[in-house]
């Protein structure tokens, strides 16, 4: 498995984007809060992400086979064809952001550091998207996240985490109970080119 990996994505933070971001709405109370917040996360966030290049070798009704793995989805199937290039991916905020927050005793500072965490990964999926575009020469991309708005089972959940083989070690992520990608703020999915609608 030939992975693209990177230990520490490049992503854009500022207290002005924390403001906007988590609608503050600039009250000096929340920015006193999220400020030793955001200056922690500078120090320490190393977020990560992998992917690497696959293909739909088979396709059905209710079912898609990528790299020779079955997933029944037909909401996947719906955005793909047999023949067709995808780019299975984990964007992670990184197991030292991870263990900061579970640090943290304060209701108030849990929720905002877990709302920064959740912007982390949700800027890496841009980068990733963005990454992937390039390689592919897309001019867009769709996200398949599994499980979002369709039932996904566990066995798919982990057979889709598996075919990144031992990489995922390096960015350190895991499955956990239920089959969740752990470090919590991490996600999986697949990118596939996004066809234009005639």
């Amino acid at each position: 498995m030939n992975c693209k990996i990177f230990m520490n994505f490049p992503y854009e933070l500022s207290m002005d984007i924390l403001n906007e971001e988590l609608n503050l709405q600039g009250r000096e109370s929340m920015l006193e809060i999220v400020a030793p917040l955001f200056e922690m996360t500078q120090k320490i966030a190393k977020p990560k992400a992998i992917y690497f290049k696959a293909e739909i070798t088979d396709k059905h009704e209710k079912s898609v086979t990528v790299d020779n793995e079955i997933f029944e989805s037909q909401l996947f199937g719906g955005t793909v064809e047999k023949g067709d290039m995808v780019f299975p991916y984990i964007v992670t905020v990184g197991t030292e952001l991870d263990d900061y927050a579970k640090t943290l005793t304060d209701a108030m500072d849990q929720f905002m550091i877990d709302e920064m965490m959740n912007l982390l990964v949700n800027i890496g999926k841009v980068f990733v998207a963005n990454e992937v575009q390039k390689e592919a020469g897309w001019e867009k991309t769709q996200d398949y996240v599994p499980g979002n708005g369709e039932e996904w089972s566990t066995e798919e959940q982990t057979r889709l985490f598996y075919m990144f083989g031992d990489d995922t070690k390096k960015i350190g992520v895991s499955l956990g109970e239920h089959a969740f990608v752990l470090p919590g703020r991490s996600t999986i999915g697949i990118l596939s080119q996004k066809k234009q609608a005639f």
